[in-house]
């Protein structure tokens, strides 16, 4: 069974990086420079309460975006599931950390920042070195880092792919909404749940980035595990076939919404994504999503749509500082180089 690393910054297949700049309680720099350490493990149950707490301040800044997904991934932790097995949780530095990293491994202040990259990459390199790719999902100001340590040559990689996404959520007003809503299928489709065995395949391969990723390890990781385990829907017409779907991504947002091309038109891809945003806000999940900036279509509906808002760095000019600027979303492969 093959290793596969999924790490998450504030961000190939075979590696993920998930990198997330959390945004809780504001300490100087020198204390920040004073208190810097190696990374900190918070992977188990009570150290990742412990994280959340910190970085929400004790749920005072549950509404900022950037604690979406460690939010979403640790209630589904402590509720004993998926991805408990497989996410490893650090921290840099390890006290009040700046920088989150989750790690996901399946058996199948930019000094700071530079510095809890190079002790990731360190960490994650035997895998690296195995399978010959990286997936870092980051914001952009941290892709930019990395790509200054890739052009230093600190990181022996090429650049596969590199794409940017704006961030958008359900705010706790537009969640009430959609808890409230009665949603019923228009005529000729009903409402369903993916059969995970016999469907899996073809969700995979409608998925557009499919051709980008390695069959082996994106049908297991992002397919196969997430209908399985996480949130999921699915229309179909009345002979039962799938004429639509969206799914969940491990790191905690809605994903994969795709409508084969006879049933669009008809509104069942937005009925896709209302119900699984519905089921994530019934569950007190945070419901927020992706949009690539060339799908001009999705993005003017997200835009106009009354449920959804397209986040900005704060909702409160109290919190914004003036260097801060609004979020973009990155998703990057690249490809490890061996000396």
């Amino acid at each position: 069974m093959m290793d596969s690393w999924n790490i998450l910054l504030t961000p190939s297949v075979n590696s993920a990086i998930s990198v997330v700049a959390p945004r809780h309680r504001f300490v100087s720099r020198s204390t920040f420079i004073s208190k810097m350490t190696l990374l900190g493990d918070f992977t188990s149950p009570d150290r990742l309460k412990e994280l959340v707490e910190q970085l929400t301040d004790e749920g005072r800044r549950n509404h900022c975006f950037e604690n979406f997904s460690i939010q979403n991934i640790s209630k589904w932790i402590f509720a004993g599931g998926f991805p408990k097995e497989t996410m490893s949780i650090y921290g840099y530095p390890t006290e009040n950390p700046l920088y989150i990293f989750m790690l996901e491994q399946n058996e199948f202040q930019f000094e700071i920042l530079t510095e809890g990259l190079k002790e990731i990459y360190a960490l994650a390199l035997p895998s690296i070195e195995k399978h010959g790719e990286i997936l870092l999902e980051a914001d952009t100001v941290v892709r930019a880092t990395f790509f200054k340590l890739q052009e230093s040559g600190y990181f022996p990689f090429t650049t596969k792919y590199s794409g940017d996404f704006y961030p958008f959520y359900m705010n706790e007003s537009q969640k009430r909404t959609l808890i409230g809503l009665e949603i019923t299928p228009p005529d000729g489709f009903k409402i369903d749940s993916v059969d995970v065995e016999n469907e899996y395949n073809s969700i995979h391969f409608a998925w557009p980035y499919a051709a980008n990723a390695p069959v082996e390890i994106t049908r297991l990781i992002n397919t196969s595990l997430r209908l399985a385990n996480l949130p999921s829907v699915c229309i179909r017409n009345l002979e039962g076939n799938l004429a639509s779907w969206e799914m969940s991504h491990h790191f905690g947002q809605l994903t994969h919404l795709f409508t084969f091309e006879p049933y669009r038109g008809k509104g069942i891809g937005l009925l896709a994504e209302i119900l699984l945003a519905q089921i994530y806000a019934k569950s007190g999940l945070h419901v927020y999503k992706y949009v690539a900036d060339h799908n001009d279509n999705v993005l003017r509906g997200s835009n106009k749509h009354p449920l959804w808002s397209l986040w900005k760095s704060t909702k409160n000019e109290e919190e914004r500082e003036e260097s801060d600027q609004d979020i973009m979303w990155s998703f990057n492969i690249f490809t490890y180089v061996k000396h």
